[in-house]
């Protein structure tokens, strides 16, 4: 079977090769269904069509994160072509943001993200954790799984919801992939339709030889599932800039890694955080970073009135408009508005006071 479509595949521009049933299989479609996705843009796309090449791209540069979310995947049973799940709904981006309020990697909406044990409040949002929200995605695939016993189902209902899902079936009469997309019926939203179609098609370039070497990407496929991020646990309200110092690292880097901190420092509520450094980075953490030396940081919240400027509050609070905006992560020319919450750094003698 998987000789006559390679034939026919081929003529289109995409060339199988061995992991291309395997790849299929894995997510429980039979390799027949490879003749229907062989004008798909993204296995057709020559190295210079700017969609394929902005998904290597956006592949290449967060794969500090890939080799651990791969390995969190497998070990927990689910296909790693799960990653490209993940891709497909935010380009690996631990930043991107929904018009449905959708954050993160995995896109997690509020309310599911706290049901799966996920934290949002002030000081973090952990959808944009990618270890902590592949947690919350791993135990949200493996219920979607049991609920309807094949993975390309499960990939399905991440995307429609399992309600819908369900109700496609049992108006299809079938839970068979092809029936499922008939164009003709419409059983599933299109974007559902064209989600599937994606996953599939991104799983089999992203592992097939020819596709990498056309984007000169061919070592991503030889990248196995090793450490590139460790986790270390550091005092709650902790500076980030202090963390980033006793690891030899910029603070823009620090936070690149933890992008789930609303602020540079971590919640003071707790007493130990768990943050993320590269693990080439550890042995030199653990020989600099003394949690003792550090002048301990609080903070307070304060609410902007009407007419206020970030000026007119660091006056107030007697400290530096650069400390305020590096407690929130303001840019240079940051605005602000009315009502909105802001920390403020407070120094020693004004807790004195």
């Amino acid at each position: 079977m998987l000789a006559s479509l390679m034939t026919s595949a081929h003529s289109g521009g995409f060339i199988p090769d061995n992991h291309t049933a395997s790849t299929l299989h894995s997510l429980g479609v039979g390799v027949e269904f490879l003749s229907s996705l062989h004008s798909n843009a993204i296995l057709q796309s020559a190295s210079t069509d700017t969609r394929w090449t902005r998904f290597v791209q956006q592949f290449d540069a967060s794969y500090e994160f890939i080799p651990i979310i791969r390995s969190m995947i497998v070990q927990a049973g689910i296909p790693q072509e799960f990653l490209f799940l993940a891709m497909a709904e935010s380009g690996f981006s631990s930043r991107a943001y929904s018009k449905k309020r959708a954050v993160g990697i995995w896109q997690f909406m509020p309310y599911t993200a706290k049901d799966l044990g996920l934290v949002i409040n002030d000081y973090v949002d952990e959808r944009r954790d990618p270890i902590k929200s592949t947690q919350a995605a791993i135990k949200y695939l493996q219920f979607l799984y049991n609920a309807t016993g094949q993975w390309y189902l499960a990939a399905m209902a991440y995307n429609c919801g399992l309600g819908r899902l369900k109700k496609a079936i049992e108006r299809a009469g079938s839970s068979e992939l092809e029936v499922l997309l008939d164009e003709r019926e419409k059983y599933l939203p299109g974007e559902t339709r064209q989600y599937i179609r994606t996953i599939l098609s991104m799983s089999l370039a992203f592992s097939n030889t020819q596709k990498m070497q056309a984007v000169d990407r061919e070592y991503l496929l030889n990248r196995g599932a090793f450490d590139t991020l460790a986790q270390v646990q550091i005092k709650g309200g902790t500076l980030l800039a202090s963390i980033a110092a006793g690891a030899g690292m910029s603070l823009a880097d620090i936070k690149k890694y933890n992008r789930h901190l609303t602020y540079n420092f971590l919640p003071k509520s707790s007493k130990q955080y768990a943050i993320y450094i590269p693990y080439d980075r550890l042995a030199h953490f653990k020989q600099n970073y003394d949690p003792n030396a550090l002048p301990s940081a609080n903070f307070i919240f304060h609410k902007v009135k009407k007419g206020e400027s970030l000026a007119s509050i660091a006056k107030k609070y007697g400290i530096s408009m650069e400390e305020l905006k590096l407690s929130n992560n303001f840019s240079s020319k940051q605005t602000i508005f009315a009502n909105q919450k802001i920390v403020i750094p407070i120094l020693q003698q004004i807790a004195q006071n």
